[in-house]
C-alpha cells in the first residue's frame, strides 16, 4: 500500500535516523535522484506501530509539530493499530501548534482505544485543552483519573498559570499537598519536582502574597529543590512581586551559582522599585565576574592554574562574585592546598549561607591536616629509627 500523500525530505530523514543499519544505502539510492516515497516505501516498515511511533516521536523532540500529526494521520490511514506510546506525542504535538480541532481528534481516537486512562495519555491531554484555553475540559479529565502522578498535577497547575489563573493553580497545588500528606504515608510534598515548583512560584508571583510565596518557599527548602537554579530564579521573582527586595536579594546571594536569568532579574527588581545605585552595583559585579572569568581562562592557558595563591585568588574572586559552585570546582581541581585555600573556600560558603558546605569543608581541612601531620609524624619516626641503627 502507498503512502496516501508524498512525503517531505525531512521526514525520509528521519526515518533513516530511525533505521540507521540502512542509512549508507538509502543516503546512496537518495543521491541518485530516487523517488522519495519510493525509499521511504523501501527503508521503514509501515506496517509496525513501533517504528510509526518513533517517527512520530522523534519529529515531535525535533520540533516538528506539523510533520508529526501528518505520520499520525498517516499511521491511522493505513489503519495500523496504536498503543499507549502512540498518543502523547501526538498529543504533544496539537499542544505546540494550539491545534485544538486535531486535539479533540486524537482525544476521541485515544478513547476509542481504551488509553485516555494512561498517566502518559491524559497528562498530555491536560496539557493540550490547557494550552488552548480549555481548562474546563482539562479539569474533567484531572478528575476522572483514578491515581494522578507528578507529570499530571503540573500539567493542571501549569495550565491555571498560563491562563493567569494563579489563585486556581495554587489552590491545585494545596491539593496535591494535602493528598500527598494523607496517602500512602508519604510525607508532605515528597513527590514535588522542579518543574512543578516553578509552576508554583510563577502562580506565587501573580499573586504578590508574601505569606504564600514564603510558604511555597518553606516546601521547596523541604524537598531540597530551594538550590536549584531554575526555582532560586522564579523565588527571586515571587518575592519582587510582593515589593520584598530584601528577600529577593538574599535569595540571589545565597545562590551558588547565577545565570544571565539570575543577574538580569535582581537588576531588574532595583530598576523598577527606583534603586537605581543597587541596579548598578549589580551591573559593576556582573562585569567584574565576566573579566574574572577571563582571566581564569588565561590563568588555564599559561599553566598558572597550579599555583597555590593564584588559585585562592581565582576561588576568592567568584566568592565575592556570588559564584560558589564556580569557585568550588576550582577548589577541587587545586592540587595543592595551604591554609588560605581552604578559609577562602569555607568563607565563601558562610558568605552566601551555605553554613553546612562551609563546615563539611572546614572538617575536610581539620582531616587532611590531620592527615598531614601523621604522615610527616612517621616520617620523622622512621627517619629516627635509622639514623639510631
Amino acid at each position: 500500500m502507498k503512502i496516501p500523500n508524498p512525503i517531505s525530505l525531512h521526514l525520509l530523514t528521519i526515518s533513516f535516523k530511525i533505521h540507521k543499519n540502512h542509512f549508507s544505502t538509502a543516503a546512496a539510492a537518495a543521491s541518485t535522484n530516487t523517488n522519495l516515497t519510493t525509499l521511504f516505501n523501501k527503508y521503514f516498515d509501515k506496517t509496525d506501530v513501533y517504528s510509526w511511533n518513533s517517527l512520530i516521536a522523534e519529529l515531535a523532540r525535533g520540533g516538528d509539530s506539523c510533520e508529526s500529526l501528518r505520520a499520525f494521520s498517516w499511521m491511522r490511514k493505513l489503519d495500523i493499530k496504536p498503543n499507549r506510546s502512540t498518543f502523547p506525542c501526538a498529543i504533544k504535538s496539537c499542544s505546540a501548534l494550539f491545534d485544538l480541532n486535531s486535539g479533540e481528534q486524537t482525544h476521541q481516537q485515544a478513547l476509542v482505544f481504551g488509553f485516555e486512562s494512561d498517566l502518559f495519555v491524559s497528562s498530555a491531554l491536560i496539557d493540550m485543552y490547557s494550552k488552548c484555553g480549555k481548562l474546563s475540559n482539562a479539569r474533567v479529565l484531572f478528575d476522572e483519573i483514578p491515581q494522578r502522578n507528578i507529570v499530571t498535577w503540573t500539567s493542571l497547575i501549569t495550565g491555571y498559570v498560563k491562563n493567569d489563573d494563579a489563585h486556581e493553580a495554587l489552590m491545585v497545588f494545596k491539593e496535591f499537598l494535602f493528598e500527598k500528606s494523607k496517602g500512602n504515608g508519604e510525607e508532605v510534598g515528597t513527590s514535588v519536582d522542579s518543574v512543578a515548583m516553578v509552576s508554583v512560584l510563577s502562580a506565587c508571583a501573580r499573586v504578590s502574597n508574601k505569606a504564600v510565596s514564603e510558604g511555597v518557599h518553606g516546601v521547596a527548602i523541604k524537598v531540597g529543590l530551594d538550590k536549584v537554579m531554575g526555582v532560586e530564579n522564579t523565588l527571586l521573582d515571587a518575592y519582587a512581586k510582593c515589593g520584598e527586595v530584601s528577600l529577593s536579594r538574599k535569595v540571589f546571594d545565597e545562590m551558588a551559582e547565577k545565570d544571565v536569568v539570575s543577574w538580569n532579574s535582581m537588576i531588574a527588581v532595583y530598576a523598577q522599585n527606583g534603586l537605581s545605585t543597587d541596579a548598578f552595583e549589580l551591573v559593576h559585579m556582573m562585569g567584574a565576574l565576566r573579566v574574572g572569568m577571563c582571566l581564569h581562562d588565561q590563568v588555564l592557558k599559561m599553566g598558572y592554574v597550579n599555583n597555590v595563591i593564584v588559585a585562592t585568588s581565582i576561588i576568592d574572586m567568584y566568592c565575592k562574585c556570588g559564584q560558589a559552585e564556580m569557585a568550588r570546582n576550582a577548589f577541587d581541581g587545586m592540587k595543592e592546598k595551604n591554609v588560605r585555600s581552604w578559609t577562602a573556600m569555607i568563607a565563601g560558603y558562610g558568605m552566601h549561607g551555605f553554613a553546612r558546605e562551609a563546615l563539611d569543608v572546614f572538617y575536610k581541612m581539620i582531616w587532611a591536616g590531620l592527615v598531614e601531620f601523621t604522615r610527616m609524624w612517621s616520617l620523622q619516626r622512621f627517619l629516627r629509627g635509622n639514623c639510631l641503627n
